[in-house]
């Protein structure tokens, strides 16, 4: 019985001190819990000439933190990693900041852009891109910013800071983040991200704005969250066209675009991962035009390493654009998923209703 009493006695004091660790774990990422405004002003850094574009070519790319190229899975895809060696993080920023350095864009929304993470191995990704771009104007907005990601278990992500960032070669004139609505549970969202997207805005020739928003709206939920985002963001950017504005809302949409069939757009031997889901048919306002190329995926599953004709792909980032803006050309550059799990799109708009 001594020994029976002793065992459980044991196995009480490890219950109790995993339940205070837990417990002080909480606590902390309660204390440390990022808390923006709603609505708040960016402070803008580099350079940035002072003109009225009558135009603009945009380019839109979730860059995966520089840690999901193509050799990389991921675990909340299925996969059973969380970040890579320090040298392919490496490696892919060196390939991201290549490609904006040799074939720029007039605006370039990124998403998943790391400030001081454990995944990125404390690399500023921030600085190092906008040394790729050294004539332009950039923001950040933070929607990420954790003091300890406890998953995956076996090698937890630890601290987390991370980011929208816009960068162009005009200077902003105003720049916002702006908070997306919608939150998971006490205990998930304490290590979650705070979704939001960056405005800025470039006067135009004929005194109006280009009102220009970057967003990565929610992955993993059932659908209740992204259709709360995608209310806020259809608020805001048709607010911004009844006053004349030109209005532009790209990024990394976490839905599959309009028009793109869920299933059988692109070979591929994976079945459509559950948390992939189709834009509301009903949603997109009438005059508004969705830019994207139907010809190539922007995104892969990352339960697996890249494998064409293997992993799930679809076209998840593009571009919306008001009646009072013109489409002239659209296209995703397929670089093979060799850097990050999108590939990149672009387009180039002119001013004139359609």
């Amino acid at each position: 019985m001594t020994i029976l009493r002793r065992f459980f006695a044991a196995l009480f004091g490890l219950v109790l001190l995993a339940a205070l660790a837990f417990a002080g774990l909480v606590a902390w990422l309660w204390i440390t819990d990022y808390r923006p405004q709603p609505v708040e002003p960016l402070a803008v850094q580099g350079q940035g000439s002072f003109g009225a574009p009558g135009g603009l070519s945009l380019l839109t790319w979730n860059i995966g933190y520089a840690g999901l190229g193509a050799e990389q899975d991921f675990f909340l895809d299925g996969g059973r990693h969380g970040w890579p060696a320090r040298a392919e993080v490496e490696r892919y920023l060196a390939g991201i900041a290549a490609y904006l350095k040799d074939r720029p864009a007039d605006v370039v929304l990124l998403q998943e852009v790391d400030l001081s993470s454990r995944r990125s191995y404390g690399i500023n990704e921030v600085l190092a891109l906008a040394r790729a771009l050294p004539g332009y104007a950039f923001v950040l907005a933070k929607n990420y910013d954790v003091a300890f990601v406890p998953v995956p278990v076996a090698r937890p992500m630890g601290r987390v800071k991370s980011g929208l960032m816009t960068l162009s070669r005009w200077r902003p004139s105003a720049a916002e983040r702006h908070a997306l609505p919608g939150r998971y549970g006490f205990l998930v969202q304490l290590v979650q991200l705070d979704r939001a997207f960056v405005l800025t805005r470039y006067p135009a020739a004929d005194g109006r704005d280009w009102v220009v928003i970057n967003t990565h709206n929610s992955a993993f939920d059932a659908g209740q969250l992204r259709e709360q985002q995608l209310g806020y963001i259809k608020e805001v950017m048709t607010r911004e066209y009844a006053k004349g504005n030109y209005v532009v809302v790209g990024g990394d949409w976490n839905l599959i675009l309009p028009g793109v069939d869920p299933d059988t757009a692109f070979p591929h031997r994976e079945p459509r991962p559950g948390f992939y889901l189709p834009f509301p048919a009903d949603w997109t306002p009438a005059g508004w035009t969705w830019a994207y190329d139907a010809a190539a995926p922007t995104n892969r599953s990352v339960s697996r390493p890249w494998k064409a004709g293997e992993n799930y792909v679809t076209v998840i980032d593009g571009f919306l654009v008001s009646p009072n803006v013109t489409v002239q050309e659209v296209r995703t550059e397929d670089l093979g998923f060799a850097d990050t799990d999108h590939n990149p799109v672009r387009v180039r708009l002119s001013v004139g209703e359609r």
